[in-house]
């Protein structure tokens, strides 16, 4: 009967294709099990063994890629597919000198692989290792003349650096090459505005979202043209335009939540028409307390003025907002661009009263997860958690650093210990080596600066007197009116000083 039956034929290029096909729809789980199917018909195909573990990082299942990886290697060592999975992987995680090593190993096993020396080169300069990403990217475009990736990693590296005409230069040859590349049009209205050429940033962002209006990036950028020229009615309706173009209020707020308060402090002195409890005309600079509170953000030392915003309503993302942050290790960490956050080897795992607790070893930081050891019963669980909590803190770190770099808060750094001038002047130094921020120093009242007070140190240098640091263990409180007041009173100097 064996020889009567007809067995239908298995293709393995068939189910490879299958397999590739629910990987460009992004449906994980089904490419996972058609690559499976593959493995156990046809365990000779390398793919079988390697593409889970794209399919894994990218779905960011980081610790199950590692271990498919693992098993792949030990089939497939010399596979520079592998390799270049096991970069991916160290480039997710942040291991910058971890994927140099693999891009290496891959471009000596695939050396016609373009992709090998342009993710290498974002990996050094990711670390600062700038002269060492021109080297490569150079090196890719001699190789890889044809490819357009090259030039637009050659674009990022002088962005990296700072040199926005020389940015100019390569964003505006992209496009030439390569007018459908969304990124590089950003890219040339970013540097078009930081060299301050804003009519020619507002009309490439006109021509941008022309092109690409679902884009947003390109939305982004249209609100950044808009408040570079001070057009304030333009940016707070473009802000309006992008919240209806991002998929969830966390995205937006990622992306655009630190201009919006500027916006809507530009805009309304000018729209401010409710009067005064007395019948007076409100003053310039009236705002809401939420507002208030809003339009600034902590830098530490410990969690007092995070538990004043909670407590007035607002709930604003700050990587700082909940953490113990002694003054010379934050000026380490601002000095290092905060490289260290969110990294798996920096970053550890302690508990406090049964409640998790984030610890930075390089720059000695301790976070507040509100995560209790009752609620991660499971080895899963605590894993799941502690991916995402890297996840958080890396998206926080990058946020605090762009907010760093175009200033739109003014900050707070609270301490019973480091009173001196000289101190509050060298915290501003490292905010103002990102850009003109605006720095409120709180410290301990004097007999003549009783607390509420606040002073002019610099231009932009504030300092604010209160009685202390917070004893939250023992159940107390913030003076929730004294920190009140004392923004009020920073805000308005702060609006002086502008005028």
């Amino acid at each position: 009967m064996d020889g009567i039956i007809e067995h239908p034929l298995i293709n393995a290029d068939e189910m490879a294709a299958e397999a590739w096909a629910a990987m460009s729809r992004q449906d994980p789980d089904e490419a996972l099990r058609l690559w499976q199917r593959l493995r156990e018909y046809f365990p000779e195909r390398a793919e079988g063994h390697v593409c889970p573990v794209q399919v894994l990082w990218q779905a960011g299942r980081l610790g199950e890629a590692e271990a498919v990886a693992a098993e792949a290697f030990a089939r497939f060592p010399d596979d520079p597919e592998l390799l270049v999975q096991y970069a991916w992987i160290a480039m997710q995680r942040e291991r910058w000198d971890e994927a140099l090593t693999w891009w290496g190993k891959a471009r000596s096993r695939a050396p016609e692989r373009a992709d090998a020396y342009i993710w290498a080169a974002r990996a050094l300069w990711q670390t600062g290792r700038l002269d060492d990403a021109e080297a490569m990217v150079k090196d890719a475009i001699e190789r890889f003349p044809d490819s357009i990736e090259p030039p637009i990693e050659c674009a990022w590296v002088a962005v990296a650096r700072r040199d926005w005409n020389e940015a100019l230069r390569r964003w505006t040859e992209v496009i030439r090459r390569s007018p459908e590349r969304a990124d590089a049009h950003i890219g040339a209205i970013q540097a078009t505005r930081m060299v301050g050429r804003l009519d020619d940033a507002e009309a490439l962002s006109r021509a941008a979202l022309a092109r690409f209006p679902e884009n947003t990036d390109v939305l982004v950028e249209h609100v950044w043209t808009a408040v570079a020229r001070e057009n304030w009615p333009a940016a707070a309706a473009r802000l309006d335009a992008a919240r209806a173009g991002f998929r969830d209020a966390e995205q937006f707020e990622r992306a655009l939540g630190s201009v919006e308060i500027q916006v809507r402090s530009q805009l309304e002195p000018a729209g401010a028409t409710k009067p005064a409890r007395n019948g007076a005309a409100p003053p310039s600079d009236e705002i809401s307390v939420s507002d208030l509170m809003l339009a600034f953000e902590s830098l530490g030392e410990r969690c007092d003025f995070g538990a004043v915003q909670r407590k007035y309503g607002v709930e604003p993302l700050g990587l700082l907002r909940f953490a113990l942050t002694r003054y010379d290790p934050l000026i380490t960490a601002l000095e290092d661009r905060f490289a260290a956050i969110g990294t798996v080897e920096d970053t550890s795992y302690e508990l406090y009263n049964e409640e998790t607790i984030l610890y930075m070893r390089k720059y000695g930081l301790v976070f507040h997860t509100f995560v209790y050891q009752s609620e991660l019963p499971t080895e899963a669980k605590r894993d799941a958690f502690r991916q995402q909590q890297r996840r958080r803190l890396a998206f926080l770190r990058d946020k605090l650093v762009a907010d760093l770099e175009e200033p739109q808060k003014i900050y707070i750094y609270s301490t019973d210990d480091r009173t001196a001038d000289a101190d509050a002047r060298r915290l501003f130094a490292a905010l103002r080596a990102y850009g003109p921020n605006s720095l409120l120093y709180v410290r301990p009242a004097t007999a003549s600066r009783p607390e509420g007070t606040v002073e002019i140190i610099d231009d932009g240098l504030f300092a604010g007197y209160f009685g202390g640091l917070t004893d939250f263990v023992s159940g107390v409180q913030p003076p929730f009116e004294l920190w009140r007041q004392l923004c009020e009173k920073t805000f308005r100097l702060s609006r002086l000083n502008l005028s």
